[in-house]
């Protein structure tokens, strides 16, 4: 920085003014960064009490075997919305590539997909629930193919209720995504796709042998983020159900442990065991990233363009 340049004499209000500027992100960071991490790290290792103890962990584990407690569900259903996030990825991006190639009606596609995400989630669950009532068609059109003897309400029945969440994650599943891979595609140097035209390429070999390698350090970057958030992955359920009827995911089931405590936080366990089963999740999480990461570093070289 000129501030501080060699031989040259010190502005201290230049300096001041600098310091003014660091000083308070420093303590922002320092506190809500620095202090939170290491607090929460530390309390995974205390009891209530403050003494050293690993019976958190022992919980956790304890509660990961039961078949039927709150967390194995929520584990279950987490890996399930997160399967169906990894499936859904190439489709994304293929969807993507359609509309960047400008297939027919590419344009009111575009805007179908993304109009949900200018919309407030808590808005699009209101309409969700609205849509899927007892008083609905979605409700109707169920009955009538089950042959039920009323109306189903689909988030409130343990038949159903995961089956609806996961459909409003799918329907939701575009939006973000058209942008991104939109503007990777526009990357691509259009001397090289006409090349390929030329040489007589299907849409599908330009794909995969060409867009892809080519803009492969975006796909990579999205995977290996995906894959940090395989704990998070949770859709809508807090907003739909709340995590009940069987739709329970881990990060729903942590938020409402302390959502739901009642008494002191000094007397309770709760926030030293959700800070050890946070450090579990982050450690496995982290673990599977840098798997990832060195899987997507192989895959294909860098191409420069």
């Amino acid at each position: 920085m000129e501030v501080f340049r060699k031989g040259k004499p010190i502005n201290k209000r230049r300096v001041l003014f600098v310091i003014c500027c660091c000083i308070l992100p420093i303590i922002n960071w320092l506190i809500f960064y620095v202090f939170a991490n290491v607090s929460s790290f530390v309390m995974a290792f205390t009891d209530k009490d403050g003494a050293l103890s690993f019976e958190n962990f022992v919980r956790f584990w304890e509660e990961l075997n039961n078949p039927v407690s709150d967390i194995r569900i929520a584990f279950r259903n987490t890996f399930l919305t997160f399967g169906i996030i990894v499936v859904t990825f190439p489709l994304k991006v293929l969807v993507s590539y359609f509309i960047y190639k400008k297939v027919p009606l590419a344009g009111v596609y575009r805007i179908l997909f993304f109009l949900p995400s200018i919309i407030f989630s808590v808005a699009l669950a209101m309409i969700f629930q609205k849509m899927i009532s007892v008083n609905g068609f979605i409700a109707q059109w169920v009955q009538d193919w089950l042959n039920l003897s009323q109306p189903p309400e689909l988030l409130a029945d343990s038949r159903f209720a995961n089956t609806v969440v996961i459909l409003h994650m799918l329907w939701l599943t575009f939006p973000g995504d058209l942008i991104i891979w939109g503007g990777t595609f526009t990357r691509i140097p259009n001397d090289v796709l006409e090349s390929a035209q030329i040489d007589g390429v299907n849409w599908w070999k330009e794909f995969t042998m060409i867009t892809v390698p080519m803009v492969w350090p975006t796909v990579a970057l999205q995977m290996v983020l995906m894959f940090c958030g395989i704990f998070g992955a949770s859709g809508a359920v807090f907003l739909l159900t709340k995590g009940m009827y069987g739709t329970m995911t881990i990060s729903a089931w942590m938020y409402l442990q302390l959502y739901n405590l009642t008494g002191s936080p000094h007397t309770s366990n709760a926030y030293n065991y959700m800070s050890a089963v946070g450090l579990i999740i982050t450690v496995i999480a982290i673990g599977i990233s840098l798997g990832i990461r060195k899987w997507t570093d192989k895959a294909f070289e860098e191409v420069e363009f």
